[in-house]
């Protein structure tokens, strides 16, 4: 038996909310009470499918002076094994793996292997630049990893499996030991933004004409801008953010912070280089949404944001869709299944059916394995209110190996805390 999972996004607490160590026991429960209804079982292989420590959604890079699209160097290596201890010391983040770790306990009732696997993704990526950071995931996890890799097949399961993020080119350059436009958005926005507006709102020189308990609530409603989605959507979460606040002068700071940070972001010169002569680019679609804000936009301006950001989405279900049924292993017969993290939208999906010379075809099936991590989603009517509304989501995926479990050959497992 296989089991993925992907997106879990485990922080070393300087941003946003990750998911609590609880909705790990349950997963654990769940899969354990599953390995007990196969039947025969031949082995439990955890397959953790990218995203699952988050090396690049730290403040701690804010406080330095290299970033993940800089060369390795020493500098580096010190902030990625900072972010890296301080996500696998965390006492709710090891709950978290410990829980995950315990369903060999399945396995071992039941006589059969039991292994962890990691695979890379856009978030953890930084991770393969440094032993030391590989070497202290293979600890963690007990795995016994030299480097992680990028994607995986499983010939008896007939499961081909990566990221996902190769096909997200705001998340991917065509390497994946190089860093992205993401990498910049998540470190120079919605790193620094929140950052920065908490500094001013606890100057005590100022006044802001709002309580503690509205500052606080401000500050934590900004630090989730990186759990939006799409991302694309963050700049509207900001206007949502502003028109909740009572006090002019706060939003107009708010406002104007937004604004600094995305013309810092724009001017970097690692951002320069994805700005094509031609218009319109990549930047520039991402220029346009950016900039949009209470003041230099109106109800015009923003449903042509829609539209842009319609036709750029990273998160798009019909793209990771033809990308699955575009898979060398699907097409030659090889893989009967493909399985993507990185959307954070799950997926059941059946791309094709191969007749064969038996009365089973062989179906092909495209998995999204979501995420555990909450989402921000902006409500589907009255678009104009700017209202979002989050849940934690779950998902993983199991797959059985044709001698493993009779006729059934996968199992989904989906729930949301709200």
């Amino acid at each position: 038996m296989l089991v993925f999972l992907s997106d879990i996004h485990l922080t070393d607490g300087t941003s946003g909310e990750t998911i609590k160590s609880t909705a790990f026991r349950i997963f654990a429960e769940s899969v354990k009470k599953l390995a007990g209804t196969v039947d025969p079982l031949r082995e439990i292989r955890i397959v953790l499918l990218g995203d699952i420590f988050d090396v690049i959604r730290s403040t701690r890079w804010l406080d330095a002076n290299v970033r993940p699209w800089n060369d390795a160097n020493v500098n580096q290596q010190q902030v990625v094994s900072e972010i890296v201890n301080g996500i696998l010391s965390s006492a709710e983040n090891s709950s978290s793996i410990e829980h995950i770790k315990s369903i060999r306990e399945a396995a071992d009732a039941r006589n059969v292997p039991f292994s962890i696997e990691y695979v890379i993704g856009n978030h953890d990526w930084l991770i393969n630049r440094y032993p030391e950071a590989i070497q202290a995931v293979s600890d963690k996890l007990g795995t016994a990893a030299v480097t992680f890799p990028a994607e995986v097949y499983y010939e008896d399961y007939k499961a081909y499996a990566c990221h996902g993020d190769k096909y997200d080119e705001f998340n991917h350059t065509g390497n994946r030991n190089a860093s992205s436009i993401g990498d910049a958005i998540v470190i120079e926005l919605l790193n620094r933004f929140p950052a920065e507006v908490e500094k001013k709102l606890n100057d005590p020189a100022e006044d802001w004409e709002i309580s503690a308990k509205e500052k606080s609530r401000v500050i934590d409603l900004l630090k989730e801008i990186d759990n939006i989605r799409p991302l694309l959507d963050a700049p509207t979460w900001v206007l949502m953010v502003q028109e909740k606040v009572p006090s002019k002068k706060v939003q107009k700071m708010i406002d104007e912070t937004w604004q600094k940070c995305v013309d810092n972001f724009l001017k970097l010169e690692f951002i320069k280089k994805f700005d094509k002569f031609l218009w319109p680019d990549l930047v520039d679609g991402l220029e346009f949404v950016l900039r949009l804000s209470s003041q230099a936009s109106g109800r015009v301006r923003e449903k042509v944001a829609e539209t842009v950001k319609s036709l750029m989405s990273d998160t798009e279900g019909e793209k990771y869709l033809k990308r699955a049924y575009g898979e060398a292993r699907l097409r030659s017969g090889a893989a009967s299944y493909v399985l993507y993290g990185h959307t954070h939208d799950h997926k059941l999906i059946p791309l094709d059916q191969a007749p064969n010379n038996t009365l089973k075809p062989d179906d092909k099936i495209y998995f999204n394995t979501g995420t555990w991590r909450k989402t921000w989603n902006r409500t589907a009517f009255d678009r104009s209110s700017r209202e979002f509304i989050g849940w934690h989501v779950l998902t993983y995926v199991a797959l059985f190996r044709g001698d493993e479990n009779g006729d059934y050959n996968f199992e989904v497992w989906n729930s949301a805390l709200g």
